[in-house]
């Protein structure tokens, strides 16, 4: 590792030590408010994309509540790394994500089940974000085996970053690595951390780089391209496997003269 790279990262462990002392007051970044992609607008894009791949609008009150279950993974369960895909913890993810859908599937509360449907859509979101899937599948819609976990004990050149900063004080060199790798990270970085990783918002240090040369298309932009389409294909495969609250919310696309979903958009800040 390069001296002037080595300093570089010798400044962020301790910055990132004290973010680590207060992450019980700072929530995650995560698609956050900087975007300019966020969670809420992924999740509203996600919206249209279902309105004109199935003929039905959801109504505006079940977005809402998606939606604030997909942020309150945020606000309540910040330090919960299974909620985030981070300190490379996938199979501890998908298998929160799988309880989670099919606990929506099951509940009879209305509210308690549209928001449990939105916290499992914020994980598949935050699985592209904070892992190195966009890098090793450029420019390729090849979603993530994130409904099969098990599938993931063969793909070893995936991981997420660790946020979590302890395990690697004896591997900084190895973390190091990750910053090294100007030119994306095609296989597996031992003890890349979330920082390296990440690509929340459109100034990240992985978000600044394009996914191939002479293509305006970033990494923020690409992670977040991955995350609308995986999350439009939940919300599709929940409509044909006749999720009881989910078919509660349609409403007919053509009654609603296809305004629903941009309603919706209007009257919700993103």
């Amino acid at each position: 590792m390069s001296s002037k790279t080595n300093f570089i990262f010798l400044k962020f462990l301790v910055f990132g030590f004290s973010i680590y002392f207060l992450s019980s007051l700072i929530p995650l970044r995560a698609f956050g408010k900087k975007g300019p992609h966020t969670h809420t607008s992924i999740t509203q894009e996600a919206f249209f994309e279902f309105a004109d791949k199935t003929g039905w609008d959801l109504r505006a009150d079940c977005m809402e509540l998606i939606v604030q279950g997909n942020l309150r993974a945020d606000s309540a369960f910040m330090n919960n790394d299974a909620y985030h895909c981070d300190n490379d913890n996938i199979l501890g993810c998908a298998d929160r994500f799988r309880t989670l859908k099919d606990d929506s599937y099951r509940e009879s509360n209305h509210i308690t089940g549209l928001i449990k449907l939105g916290m499992a859509l914020h994980i598949t979101q935050d699985f592209y974000s904070h892992s190195n899937w966009a890098e090793n599948y450029p420019m390729v819609s090849i979603l993530a085996p994130i409904e099969h976990p098990w599938i993931f004990l063969s793909m070893k050149e995936i991981q997420t970053g660790y946020f979590n900063l302890l395990p690697i004080i004896e591997h900084t060199e190895e973390a190091g690595d990750c910053f090294d790798a100007e030119e994306g990270l095609h296989g597996n970085y031992t003890f890349a951390t979330h920082a390296c990783l990440n690509k929340d918002a459109s100034d990240s240090h992985r978000s600044l780089k394009t996914v191939l040369p002479g293509i305006p298309i970033s990494y923020h932009d690409w992670a977040a391209d991955l995350a609308k389409e995986h999350t439009t294909q939940i919300l599709v495969e929940q409509y044909k496997a006749k999720h009881p609250l989910l078919l509660s919310c349609l409403t007919p696309k053509v009654l609603s003269f296809s305004c629903g979903s941009q309603a919706y958009d209007f009257l919700r800040p993103n």
